[in-house]
């Protein structure tokens, strides 16, 4: 009765969880700030749409504005360029009339009389009104609230003065536990202790040994403890030189944004909305982001993760499995290979597969431990299963594959829990106690989902993920291994070895293991750890997304599979079977694995960002030493001739040989594969850094051997900003005469652009003083520039001359500098000439080309342009700029007194002592003055800017950009980024909030 109590009191708490009350945040925004003018201010809201609005227009600044005699806005949301705003406020007068528009339509067009024509606006989530003076309102029900991403006026401060606007948030997911709802979880707590203790109490005598049973074979306490040091040391060496996952960066950020906000939630779009319910990884690795946000820090977590994995394959699951006659030295090495060949690949990070990964293997490890006839206390292990279960299913969706090993051993389970019934000789109560109690456990990842959150906040948090994607259903599983099979890092070789090898074996296995082969006897539980490998991939299929990255989730399971599918193989062998459907499927089996093996390595070893650089074979198939590991022939050679050895070898041994042999091969190219994949990723990410810092570039292993001995800024310092010399563009050589010595042949001067693209500046000032360009006579036209001679001066180390151009750089046009030397009067005589060119063709953007302190002439003190237009096709033009002086200032020293500075999510894990970004909390965002932009092909950074992807910073577009010369050292050629300059054309976050505690019901909350 007590077991029954405690586990239905344990499952009722987890359930009523979710809607206990919690203490929710509300913040109100007032503008202008107190004691202050209207002043025009962003006011970046999060989610755009606040909870409720109310504006107020006094009528001194109505009759202002109608004195003008033009359109005038008086008060709108957003900054107004053309009729309305989509989905804003506005009130504005035209022809002597106020006009209210609101969601782009015209709500209220009033003559206003002389006095009392004040505006009063007021919208919620039930309707919107509108009133001038003592009219008749107009009422909008159900008209959404309008957006907000500013405040702005065009009346001067002191004629707007009396105009206001309150607007609360909406803070969906801003909340604590309120005293009720921490007594339920503490009370949870107790009942999971309470009902540990009791399934403890059933204790059963194991069975005894049998006769028939074979002698235990393990290997030696000091080879297994070399082995484990081993792969500690590993993954001690991995979480140093590693590639950074996809998404560390926007993880990182959730969790450095959440220190301040109280909530994780996703900072760059979905509205900033809660990862909740599945923030318990975040959470983990949130103490370690309050010492420090460098990434050898924050990889700790996944690190341990992946420690405790590796003993769960190897002193959890795998004495299990597999029988005393083949556990050894091979055994041990075997799955210290396999696991590393899944772990590598994927689960250093932040992201949650490593903790999936570790909870799956420590279910299946428990369960097949607690339902063994020797179990002593098999319920204690059912119910600590049942826990890590619960648990993993609170990490991420793909903890659902945790419920792969319950599944298969649910008839044990329960005969499990039947036979401590029978011995203990009790009613039906004691099954539906042990049931209870087993449930109540289980909830346990309900209380972790919803400890810090409420139903609403989730229920909110889903429906956003919905609504704006990726939300994928199960029939549409093939995407993900699409992005396997693609280009880029989401299908790198190693991380396609790792699954289409396990799927492969799984092929083989599996008709053998139907075979009933007397030499699989041994093996009582391959037939669970294969069913679950196979369930394990079907769960998948009920996962919302469907990126490769969530591959590893499986790496506990398998490397365990792995392992033992490969010994299964191998016992084929040593019964030296006949029979002919072995061989056909050994052989079969062979060609597969062979083929997915080529598969995999036919993928080049490309990696996420700036863990690029440097990587042996980044952008082509792995071939070391010329050896084609992406040719099935490669493997199939390969496993005749292992298969041979082993066949001569065991022939000696034995005295005959057999066709199980051939069994062998499979497992023999497996082995073969797996030690090649970790051998490229160690390899290769020992070479990547040692060829980056010979560059004098940077590499993430750089940064993290930085962080061991002091503090490293990341990338940060390694990228160089140009900053253009003070005294301007270079002077002419001959002021009094400064055409001295030009030729312009279709060549026009302060001109000859393309008109939709003026250079920078306004032309004859700044960089832009001397412009010459041959679009004049049109893109088919021709022309050549030999420009007049620039005084240069003597150059430092860091600096660059350098001009701006715009069109064709290469191909059939040609854009150089030259350099001379002053002579007698006038005379110059020339050094040498510099080839500057970008590669990017028919680009009418105008951008920097440079010729680097270093490559210029020693003696050189004059420079020239040389331009050549020679293309007669579309696009064919070419426009330059005179020559300047830059100079280098490495980023992170140019960022000093500069922000809020906003990091792109792909690279924010590399600039770690970029601390001042902007916050997103209390449905606010900080304004950013400065972006650190990823590279053009990570198109996908952009969700932070997209209003249609709810991106919390959508209010930069107020700004007018301004890109900041850039280039990442030792490697001028890489688009390492972008740094972009916001200037806005109205103030930053001035107005006023305050932030109050509400005590709410679960469900309750904003709509």
């Amino acid at each position: 009765m007590v077991a029954a109590l405690a586990g239905v009191f344990a499952v009722l708490l987890a359930v009523a969880l979710p809607f206990a009350p919690v203490v929710a945040d509300r913040t109100t925004v007032t503008w202008p700030s107190q004691g202050e003018q209207p002043t025009s201010t962003t006011a970046l809201f999060v989610p755009y749409r606040p909870a409720e609005l109310h504006a107020e227009v006094p009528c001194t600044a109505v009759q202002t504005a109608l004195a003008t005699g033009e359109r005038t806005t008086l008060l709108a949301t957003d900054v107004v360029r053309d009729e309305g705003l989509a989905n804003g406020l506005v009130v504005d007068t035209d022809a002597g009339q106020v006009r209210v528009l609101v969601n782009g339509r015209l709500v209220q067009t009033v003559a206003p009389d002389a006095t009392g024509c004040d505006v009063r606006v007021d919208a919620d989530d039930t309707a919107l009104s509108v009133v001038v003076g003592s009219g008749t309102p107009t009422v909008l029900a159900g008209e959404p609230v309008p957006e907000v991403f500013a405040f702005t006026t065009d009346l001067a401060p002191e004629q707007a003065d009396g105009t206001t606007v309150t607007a609360r948030t909406r803070t969906w997911f801003e909340s604590t536990p309120s005293g009720v709802k921490t007594a339920m979880i503490g009370a949870h707590v107790v009942l999971v202790a309470l009902s540990l203790l009791l399934l403890a109490r059933w204790v059963v005598r194991p069975a005894r040994r049998t006769e028939e049973q074979p002698a235990r074979r393990v290997p030696g306490r000091a080879f297994a403890l070399a082995c484990d040091a081993a792969v500690l040391a590993t993954l001690s060496l991995w979480i140093v030189i590693a590639p950074n996952t996809d998404d560390d960066g926007y993880a990182s950020m959730t969790i450095r944004n959440g220190l301040t906000s109280g909530d994780i939630g996703n900072y760059y779009h979905w509205f900033n909305a809660s990862e909740a319910p599945f923030t318990f990884v975040q959470h983990i690795v949130q103490p370690l982001a309050t010492l420090s946000a460098a990434p050898l820090w924050l990889r700790l977590p996944s690190y341990l993760a992946g420690v405790l994995t590796w003993f769960a394959v190897s002193r959890g699951v795998l004495p299990v499995v597999l029988p005393g006659s083949v556990r050894g030295r091979l055994a041990t090495v075997l799955a210290a290979v396999c696991f590393l060949a899944w772990w590598l690949p994927f689960n250093t990070g932040v992201r949650p597969e490593p903790w999936v990964a570790l909870g799956s293997v420590t279910v299946l490890a428990l369960l097949l431990r607690g339902t063994a006839p020797t179990a002593r206390r098999p319920l204690l292990l059912i119910g600590a299963a049942a826990l890590v279960a619960g648990l993993c299913l609170s990490v991420t969706p793909s903890g659902v594959i945790a419920l792969a090993p319950v599944l298969v051993l649910l008839p044990r389970i329960w005969r499990t829990v039947r036979g401590v019934d029978d011995a203990h000789r009790s009613s039906w109560w004691t099954t539906a106690g042990v049931a209870a109690l087993l449930a109540g456990l289980a909830s346990s990842g309900l209380v972790v989902m919803f400890a810090d959150q409420s139903w609403h906040g989730v229920a909110k948090a889903t429906e956003l993920h919905t609504a704006i994607g990726p939300n994928l259903y199960w029939y549409e599983e093939s995407t993900r291994y699409g992005l396997l099979l693609g280009a880029g890092a989401q299908g790198t070789a190693t991380k396609r070895l790792a699954v289409l090898l396990t799927i492969a074996v799984l092929l083989v296995v599996v008709p053998l293991l139907a075979r009933r082969l007397p030499a699989l006897r041994e093996f009582p539980a391959v037939h669970v750890l294969t069913g679950s490998m196979a369930l394990t991939f079907a769960l998948l299929f009920t996962t919302p997304s469907k990126w490769s990255h969530h591959f590893g989730s499986l790496a506990g399971l398998g490397a365990s599979f792995l392992t033992v599918a490969c010994l299964v193989l191998l016992q084929v062998v040593r019964s030296r079977a006949r029979d002919r459907v072995t061989v056909v499927v050994a052989l079969a089996g062979a060609g597969v694995v062979a083929l997915f093996v080529a598969l995999s390595f036919s993928g080049a070893n490309s990696w996420y960002l700036y863990s690029n650089l440097g990587v042996p074979w980044n952008d082509v198939p792995v071939s070391p030493f010329g050896v084609p590991l992406g040719n099935p022939a490669t493997w199939l050679v390969l496993a005749a001739a292992a298969t041979a050895v082993v066949h001569r070898v065991w022939s000696r041994r034995s005295g005959g040989g057999g066709v199980a042999v051939l069994a062998a091969a499979p497992a023999l190219i497996t082995v073969s594969a797996a030690a090649a994949s970790v051998t490229v990723l160690l390899v290769g990410f020992t070479v990547a850094p040692l060829r980056q810092a010979q560059a004098g570039s940077y590499s993430l292993a750089a940064t993290n051997l930085g962080t061991l001995t002091g503090v490293s800024c990341g990338i940060a310092e390694d990228v160089d900003v140009l900053l253009d010399d003070p005294d301007g563009p270079l002077t002419p050589a001959s002021p009094e005469e400064p055409t001295d010595g030009e030729t312009a042949d279709g060549f026009v001067a302060d001109a000859g652009y393309l008109p939709s693209s003026p250079p920078p500046g306004t032309p004859g000032t700044g960089p832009a003083t001397y412009t010459w360009g041959s679009f004049e006579g049109g893109e088919l036209a021709t022309g050549t520039l030999v420009s007049r001679w620039f005084t240069l001066p003597e150059l430092t180390d860091g600096q660059d001359v350098a001009v701006t151009a715009s069109g064709r750089t290469g191909g059939a046009n040609r854009l150089e500098l030259e350099f001379g030397r002053a002579g007698e009067g006038t005379d110059v005589t020339p050094l040498a000439r510099r080839t500057v060119d970008d590669g990017q063709a028919d680009q009418p953007a105008w951008r920097p080309l440079a010729v680097a302190a270093g490559d210029v002439p020693d003696g050189a003190d004059r420079v020239r342009v040389l331009a050549t237009d020679a293309s007669t096709d579309v696009g064919g033009w070419l426009a330059v700029t005179g020559p300047r002086v830059r100079t280098t200032e490495d980023l992170q020293t140019w960022l000093a007194g500069r922000g809020p500075v906003l990091p792109d999510w792909p690279l924010s894990w590399h600039v770690p002592c970029v601390e001042n970004v902007p916050v997103v909390a209390d449905g606010l965002a900080q304004t950013p003055t400065v972006i650190i932009g990823a590279p053009s092909a990570y198109g996908t950074a952009a969700i932070a800017y997209l209003h249609d992807q709810g991106g919390s910073f959508a209010g930069v577009s107020l700004a007018d950009t301004t890109e900041v010369p850039s280039r990442l050292a030792g490697a001028p050629q890489e688009e390492w980024g972008h740094v972009l300059e916001l200037n806005y054309p109205l103030g930053r976050d001035l107005y006023d909030r305050v932030t109050d505690e509400v005590t709410l019901w679960g469900w309750q909350g904003d709509r």
